[in-house]
């Protein structure tokens, strides 16, 4: 189980680190618990935001991602039969084989309670950065709503002429630490991997 923290980009980050996580150490992931208590005070679920459907789905053959816990691992949480966690910031994959595997295996049900940690991104397998990416890119799609919303948006700005949309928080790490690169030029590639 995965609380995600931070701001709606963060949270997106952290999603990805822990889908690709879930998939190296062969472990069911539940649908992401979003944070509520931060600076945003958002009270949006996962399913508030994402098209939780389509991430299941478009994620099935690379790992096991169900809605909740079955409700046998339910009863263990109840009573307190889990261990919770933050996983130790900028850690590589071996952290996640080496000490978070064996407390799933002896807890069963592991909450990982803040995800602001990040998986190290630099020297990653491939196939664990590709996943990372794919699940951004494709698997994180935004619910029907507010994707429309989004159309509607665009519509409205091509109609009234020319626009130019400015990211007033835009900063280069939001780029360098999604730790994707296609499209990229190799040198670009490279001032990302040292800007990560």
């Amino acid at each position: 189980m995965v609380s995600c923290n931070g701001g709606l980009n963060q949270m997106r980050a952290a999603i990805c680190d822990m889908v690709a996580i879930a998939r190296h150490l062969n472990v069911t992931l539940i649908v992401p618990e979003l944070d509520k208590t931060s600076f945003w005070n958002d009270p949006s679920e996962f399913q508030d935001i994402f098209d939780v459907e389509h991430f299941i789905t478009s994620l099935r053959g690379e790992v096991r991602i169900l809605r909740e816990l079955p409700p046998r691992m339910k009863q263990r949480v109840e009573v307190g039969m889990f261990h919770s966690m933050p996983p130790i910031s900028w850690s590589d994959i071996s952290y996640y084989h080496n000490q978070i595997l064996p407390l799933i295996q002896k807890h069963k049900v592991l909450h990982l309670n803040r995800t602001d940690a990040r998986l190290a991104n630099n020297g990653l397998p491939l196939d664990i950065q590709k996943l990372r990416c794919r699940v951004n890119y494709a698997s994180l799609k935004f619910t029907p709503q507010i994707e429309e919303l989004g159309r509607q948006v665009i519509r409205i700005l091509r109609k009234n002429g020319p626009f130019l949309v400015l990211h007033l928080r835009y900063e280069m790490d939001m780029l360098a630490f999604s730790g994707c690169t296609e499209g990229c030029t190799r040198e670009e590639a490279d001032e990302l991997t040292r800007m990560r």
